[in-house]
């Protein structure tokens, strides 16, 4: 096969499959020797924050002089963003190796469970998340890495990079997502995330969210692993950074990068990777620190992509909150009076509450929206257009005649967008990463941020 032909396999494969256990990747990945048990890991969970995080923690580490692998999801532009070792993304001709490992591994396994001469394992094809799953446990182990970076796909318990055994667990920001999947509660969203807590593996948490900090607290003390709250160390942490790398970290444009530093800084004190204590970090771990905020780019999260036109991948309520704080504060720094929203969403999410929460959250505080334009996805998940225009249109402020705009496509609500900008009016892209990624697309996946 070549590369488009990987590409196409692969995404053709099942992508949300409901699991009770992980017995099928861990057989698979016995046969191909067990890759996940050499580098170091850390694993890292949470609704919104754990790609941020996974990304510094990489950056830092490789600054350090590791070799250092990171796994994340989902991709924006193209899928070997999700594998990359010291920042490079793999190569199409090593996804292409590296396919055919999985592949002939998965084949040859399925093949002797048919013969029925009792050699088979008893497994199933991987789903789509945990085939590239272990497509980059081979590569990090054939790159010979010295760290892995895992973040998890969906929930954290039976997720594929469960298997791991890390060296470090980390939560990041809990809120509701992934309803179907994971429960339709805090607590057992939250529960599900605490399943990737190791025995006696040390867990560093920052989720936004009291009730999702005693479930991971109790999970943490049940497995004696050391639970640290991110909050309580941000003070320290805050007194022995130096001016530059506060002030690279006060001037992210997400204003929930800087929760997700903090995360990430204290989780490399805990690791022992430079410091010992947060209220002691001294000049060359704030030398590395200030290497990774300069080098740190989060593709589709609060990234400019023209001077007044911003996208952020925010698709659940808790990351569309924090989305308008970060906006609000821009309008404010840049001098914008309008926003207009570009908005997309999938099916499956709970998308009334992302609208009443824009509606009434962005068009307030001196901030007033001007249009909104709905485009569809190029997907089996989208959700109709005109279902979307109603409830814009129930939860907008009545007092304003507002115009939503719905269309079938992504390029047409750009163009529409685009032609009706003015200088004080900032265009907001956000409801779904895979829209995102078509606008990266569109504007030939520059960054301005």
């Amino acid at each position: 096969m070549n590369y488009e032909e990987v590409v196409e396999y692969i995404s053709s494969i099942p992508r949300f499959t409901k699991k009770t256990e992980l017995a099928n990747t861990e057989k698979i990945l016995a046969r191909l020797g067990d890759p996940t048990k050499i580098p170091q890991a850390i694993h890292i969970a949470g609704t919104n924050g754990k790609g941020s995080v996974a990304k510094m923690m990489s950056l830092y580490l490789a600054d350090m002089g590791y070799k250092t692998g990171l796994f994340i999801s989902p991709h924006l532009v193209k899928m070997n963003e999700r594998i990359s070792i010291n920042g490079t993304d793999i190569s199409d001709d090593e996804m292409v190796h590296i396919f055919s490992i999985i592949k002939n591994t998965v084949d040859e396994m399925l093949s002797e469970q048919e013969s029925g001469d009792g050699t088979g394992e008893g497994i199933q094809h991987p789903a789509y998340f945990e085939f590239l799953f272990l497509m980059a446990a081979v590569y990090f182990r054939e790159q010979e890495c010295d760290y892995v970076v895992y973040e998890t796909g969906l929930g954290g318990r039976l997720d594929a990079t469960s298997v791991v055994e890390p060296s470090m667990t980390i939560i990041t920001s809990i809120g509701m997502d992934h309803m179907q999947y994971l429960g339709d509660t805090i607590e057992e969203i939250a529960w599900e995330k605490a399943g990737i807590i190791r025995p006696f593996v040390p867990v560093i948490y920052n989720t936004g969210n009291l009730v999702a900090d005693e479930i991971i607290v109790k999970r943490a003390n049940e497995l004696y692993a050391c639970p640290v709250n991110v909050v309580e160390c941000v003070d320290d942490i805050r007194r022995s950074l130096t001016k530059a790398v506060r002030d690279r970290i006060d001037s992210f444009p997400a204003l929930y990068q800087r929760d997700n530093a903090y995360t990430f800084i204290e989780a490399t004190i805990m690791l022992g990777l430079g410091s010992k204590r947060a209220d002691e970090i001294d000049y060359n771990v704030n030398r590395h620190l200030a290497d990774t905020f300069d080098s740190f780019y989060w593709p589709g999260r609060m990234e400019f992509v023209k001077e007044n036109v911003i996208i952020d991948g925010a698709h659940n309520e808790d990351a569309i909150l924090r989305c308008i704080e970060s906006v609000k504060h821009i309008c404010q720094e840049k001098g914008f009076k309008k926003v207009s929203i570009l908005f997309a969403v999938s099916s499956d999410k709970d998308y009334e509450s992302i609208i009443r929460t824009l509606s009434k959250r962005l068009n307030s505080d001196g901030i007033a929206i001007e249009d909104v334009y709905v485009s569809e996805l190029d997907s089996d998940r989208r959700e109709d257009s005109s279902v979307v225009v109603s409830l814009f249109q129930k939860y907008l402020p009545a007092e304003k005649q507002f115009d939503v705009v719905g269309t079938k496509n992504i390029d047409r609500a750009w163009e529409l967008a685009n032609g009706e900008l003015t200088d004080d009016t900032l265009l907001l892209v956000v409801g779904s990463l895979y829209m995102v990624g078509e606008i990266k697309r569109k504007t030939g996946d520059g960054s301005l941020s």
